[in-house]
């Protein structure tokens, strides 16, 4: 990271600036020090310092010519524009022009422009709109993000990571118009390399005391700490300038870019982590590597190895993380999704509660996330799940009813159709709903407050209120949407108890919800916890029960709904 409080220390004066300001070559040593930063600046603009980096064709500035690049002017506001050339007899011509066409530097002469500063005339009334190339923005893959003042991507864990920062130094500075830009030393290294290009970075540290100064006693002296770095300097009692150039060249090569694509393309480095395992093919549990060397296809019958789809199994637990997370994960009936590009294509849970997935499916994972599972991995305490077996080893349809998964499609029709008497729910919450798998209450709690807004809160009093009145029925203003459905139904022709006990399954849903997730007292809480325990064996049990009767209660609700 670029050390702003030293760029601080060589741009702003100290409370005591009288050995500050005759030492501007400091600021030179502090640039000099950032080649061996993982952060390069592209434009700096602070009280007494001015950097800005353009990127020159190579082959013009090796070797560089000193005197010629000295004398590069670099404006921050040059952009590219139409101009139009008349006179001295010639015909009239008008063209695009970049950025830096005419910058004094015969070397400079067309660089690419990294970062312009703007302002919308007589219009702007805030800070001055700072713009980044968007050839290296788009190149490079990078997106905007506001909350990072930043273009960013996702690195290998999913998280967002800032290459190219825009940095607010009014904090630092308390002027609004200065600003500071970054961008990962190896992301513009690599652009370099794949543009023939080098960064020039045209510096001026000036100090002095406005109001204080009156001119330069000394023409500037010339120094150079080796060819790409050049600069004229001068120093007296209060005042003193460094201003020049430096030269920043790639540490990439093409042929390590080449042999980069190469090893990502080909996995080359890749590490594959071993599982304990059931090896059905040779009817033993053993631990087996889930490297793709390791194991041997379903066709390949008389090979010695393990066959790719040995199941491992795991602590329940091992779904947690993707579950608390939907942000960068998507955790769907039977796969896992992250948006840093990787996959579990399968996974169940088997009768003893194991979640278990294919070693061929662990190796396609990254290696990091290879070492999470295996620290939930254990041996088998059951097979695995018959659901799994129907699918995934005979090639079947599977007969066993999933409740929860038929609600959330029947949620995401009432979505789209958005009938009146219906709150669109959205796809982030239909992405939520799970069936708990730990002994935990709070997954099991946090499980019926979402199965609760998906299914309860969805239903729109306003919209059913509107068809009890079509149908002359009573009721009062204060009932909440499952009494208007119960009343809606005994309208319809259903019998009081009928119209009842089809609504105490979403009934009982809200009443969970509100005692588990709301204000109840802890006594009640636990005594609820310890109800569903004893009466169905484990909170996991008794949710899919609750799923199951949910999922009638629903459909006889919306029925209802669409014939009115």
């Amino acid at each position: 990271m670029i050390d702003i409080a030293n760029l601080m220390a060589v741009s702003i004066p100290p409370a005591d600036p009288k050995e500050w300001l005759p030492n501007a070559e400091a600021g030179v040593d502090y640039l000099q020090s950032q080649l061996r930063n993982d952060e390069t600046i592209l434009y700096a603009l602070l009280q007494c310092t001015l950097v800005h980096g353009v990127l020159a064709d190579r082959a013009k500035v090796t070797p560089p010519d000193h005197a010629d690049l000295l004398h590069a002017m670099l404006m921050p506001d040059s952009t590219w524009s139409i101009s139009h050339v008349s006179g001295g007899g010639a015909p009239d011509r008008v063209y695009l022009a970049p950025p830096h066409d005419h910058t004094g530097s015969d070397a400079l002469d067309d660089a690419e422009s990294l970062v312009a500063r703007r302002s919308f005339s007589a219009v702007d009334k805030g800070k001055t709109r700072t713009e980044v190339s968007q050839r290296l923005v788009h190149a490079l893959g990078l997106y905007w993000l506001d909350e990072e003042s930043a273009f960013c991507r996702l690195d290998e864990h999913g998280d967002i990571e800032p290459v190219l920062r825009v940095i607010d130094v009014e904090p630092y500075t308390g002027q609004s118009s200065e600003i500071l830009v970054t961008i990962k030393a190896r992301d513009l290294a690599r652009y370099m390399v794949v543009t023939n290009t080098v960064l020039v970075q045209k510096f001026d540290f000036t100090r002095f005391i406005p109001g204080s100064f009156t001119m330069w006693a000394q023409p500037g002296e010339y120094r150079e700490r080796g060819a790409d770095l050049f600069y004229n300097v001068t120093s007296q009692p209060g005042a003193s300038y460094a201003n020049g150039i430096l030269i920043s060249r790639p540490g990439l090569t093409f042929a390590d870019l080449v042999r980069e694509h190469r090893r990502r393309w080909n996995d080359e480095d890749k590490q594959y982590a071993t599982f304990k395992a059931y090896d059905w093919k040779h009817q033993r549990i053993a631990e087996i590597s889930c490297a793709p060397t390791a194991l041997a296809s379903y066709f390949e019958p008389e090979s010695p190895l393990p066959f790719q789809i040995t199941p491992a199994f795991f602590r329940p637990g091992v779904l947690q993380r993707y579950k608390a997370d939907p942000e960068k994960y998507r955790l769907e009936h039977r796969s896992v999704y992250s948006r840093a590009g990787w996959s579990l294509k399968t996974y169940d849970i088997n009768e003893a509660g194991q979640v278990h997935t294919y070693l061929h499916y662990l190796g396609d994972l990254p290696y990091h996330e290879q070492l999470y599972w295996q620290a939930f991995n254990e041996w088998p305490k059951a097979s695995i799940s018959k659901r799994a077996y129907q699918t995934d080893i005979q090639g079947q349809w599977t007969d066993i009813p999933d409740p929860l998964i038929e609600l959330v499609a029947e949620v995401r029709k009432l979505d789209e159709a958005k009938p009146e008497w219906w709150q669109p729910r959205g796809e982030d919450l239909r992405a939520t709903a799970h069936y708990p798998i730990t002994t935990s209450p709070d997954e099991w709690g946090n499980a019926i407050l979402i199965l609760d807004q998906m299914l309860v809160e969805g239903f729109a009093s306003k919209g059913i209120r509107a068809r009890l009145d079509n149908l002359s029925h009573p009721y009062e203003k204060e009932w909440g949407s499952l009494k208007l459905i119960q009343e809606l139904m005994i309208a319809q022709g259903f019998a009081a108890s009928d119209a009842t006990e089809a609504m105490e399954p979403l009934r009982q849903l809200h009443f969970l919800r509100s005692k588990i997730k709301g204000h109840a007292a802890e006594a009640q809480r636990q005594q609820l916890i310890k109800e569903a325990r004893t009466k169905n064996g484990s909170l996991k049990e008794h949710f899919e029960q609750l799923a199951f009767d949910c999922q009638k209660a629903f459909e006889k609700a919306c029925s209802s709904l669409s014939r009115a």
